[in-house]
């Protein structure tokens, strides 16, 4: 009996060990995986597109459901023009893990550059429905940007009012909806946004245009000048200088 019950207890030591083996191979493989990602990001944000895409690779060779993998490789193919692949890969991405909500705001944003802005709509409008998603108020920037392409102007106001609301500072949605405010003869709304604009962000020409027709309604002739002139020195081939 005492051999058989040592026996025993050696069997399951022997297995708790072969477990733990497993477990620990399972931990490296996915901090592996882990860390070729973040080369994989790093390399893209720096513009490596080759060491990028060879980083990501490897991720999924270790981890083919990799979400992150396949949401990160297919923004480097979508840089690299080649978008069959980077759309094969954002669908990879959605399919394993319909709520990466990081995923369908890429994908949206893709959409949208291919002029498929229904198509990108759709997506974008899940990202922002998505309350645990981290960057929400690009998500209703990018919704509203859509919108306004479409022709859809109080839905493109809503959708950057949202923005605004989960962050005081994005950018885009401000100017975007100083523009919406001015067209709709709110001048004193669309000041404040304009101004709140410019605390935190780089002038372009939209918002120097925006600028000279917003205060020659307040009468602010220093202003006007202002950005009439750094509209003509930085930006003299924009659309917007030439419609002055």
């Amino acid at each position: 009996m005492k051999i058989l019950l040592l026996v025993s207890v050696i069997l399951l030591l022997s297995g708790c060990s072969s477990v733990q083996r497993g477990a620990d191979k399972a931990a490296n493989k996915t901090d592996i995986v882990e860390r070729s990602i973040d080369l994989g990001v790093g390399y893209l944000q720096q513009g490596d597109y080759g060491r990028a895409r060879a980083n990501l690779l490897k991720a999924l060779e270790l981890d083919s459901s990799s979400v992150r993998a396949h949401n990160t490789l297919a923004i480097v193919f979508q840089r690299e023009s080649e978008f069959g692949l980077a759309e094969s890969h954002f669908l990879k991405a959605i399919k394993f893990d319909g709520e990466f909500a990081a995923a369908r705001n890429n994908y949206g944003a893709f959409l949208f550059s291919q002029k498929r802005t229904l198509d990108a709509i759709e997506q974008l409008q899940m990202a922002a429905e998505n309350r645990f998603y981290n960057r929400r108020h690009q998500a209703f920037e990018n919704l509203g940007v859509a919108f306004l392409e479409m022709g859809s102007i109080e839905s493109a106001r809503v959708a950057f009012e949202r923005a605004i609301s989960l962050n005081p500072n994005q950018s885009r949605a401000l100017l975007e909806l100083a523009v919406l405010e001015y067209d709709a003869q709110e001048y004193s709304r669309a000041r404040t946004l304009y101004l709140h604009y410019i605390e935190n962000s780089s002038q372009n020409p939209k918002s120097l245009y925006l600028c000279i027709g917003l205060f020659k309604r307040f009468s602010d002739g220093n202003r006007v000048a202002s950005c009439r002139m750094m509209l003509k020195n930085v930006f003299p081939n924009s659309n917007e200088y030439q419609a002055l």
